[in-house]
C-alpha cells in the first residue's frame, strides 16, 4: 500500500470528498475543479492502495482513510 506521503494534494482532496460518501469520477473532479482523466487516475492509484474501492461502474468509497493509520505501537 502507497504511504501517506505519496499522495498528492489531489489524492488528499479525492479522500475528504469519499469521507462524506460515495462519489463518481465526474463529482469529484467538479468537486476538485481537475479534469475527470486526472481525477480517474488518481482514483486508480487510491484503488491499487487499497485507500479506495470500487463498488459499482463510476461508484467509488473510501475503504480506509491513510489519516486514521498510526505508526506507533500501542
Amino acid at each position: 500500500m502507497a504511504d501517506a506521503e505519496d499522495l498528492d494534494d489531489l489524492h488528499w482532496s479525492i479522500i475528504e470528498e469519499l469521507r462524506d460518501g460515495r462519489c463518481t469520477p465526474s463529482y469529484l473532479a467538479e468537486q476538485t475543479g481537475e479534469s475527470r482523466q486526472l481525477v480517474s487516475q488518481r482514483l486508480r492509484d487510491l484503488v491499487m492502495a487499497g485507500i479506495v474501492q470500487k463498488v459499482h461502474t463510476g461508484l467509488y468509497e473510501l475503504a480506509e482513510d491513510p489519516r486514521d493509520q498510526t505508526d506507533s505501537p500501542a
